[in-house]
């Protein structure tokens, strides 16, 4: 006998079955389980919008805060959400003084989005950006 799921991973996805599909991060499918909490989430907003963004907003998202917190050891205060890793690289791009002769390193796996921001906010200021080897891809 076998603990082995015999739905797979993949019956978290409502993916073709015919493809077999890797590219989870520039174009990644949401798991069937986050597509109900957000159809939920839609509903309870459609139900009474005024109460969901005036009222409910805010505490719901300082709880899912608190939650990612616990999970990655964070001060809840230290997070925030962003839409995605390109905005949230801006936002803290855009935070930050950057002078002639400042370096922003990165390694060389860097998201092409990302590192266009960087290399953005490396000509305005006259910083540079650093690239270093990263784990090789093939290993």
């Amino acid at each position: 006998m076998t603990d082995v799921d015999p739905g797979g991973p993949a019956r978290h996805w409502n993916l073709d079955p015919a493809v077999t599909f890797l590219n989870h991060g520039s174009f990644g499918a949401c798991p069937t389980p986050v597509l109900r909490a957000q159809q939920a989430l839609r509903e309870r907003m459609e139900r009474e919008p005024v109460r969901f963004f005036v009222r409910e907003l805010e505490e719901s998202a300082f709880r899912a805060r608190e939650a990612l917190g616990a999970f990655i050891g964070a001060d809840p205060e230290d997070l925030a959400f962003v839409p995605n890793a390109t905005a949230g690289v801006n936002a803290v791009l855009r935070s930050l003084t950057l002078l002639d002769g400042d370096e922003l390193l990165v390694t060389d796996h860097e998201y092409a989005a990302c590192r266009n921001a960087m290399d953005f906010a490396a000509i305005l200021s006259g910083a540079r950006v650093v690239a270093v080897p990263g784990p090789s891809r093939t290993s």
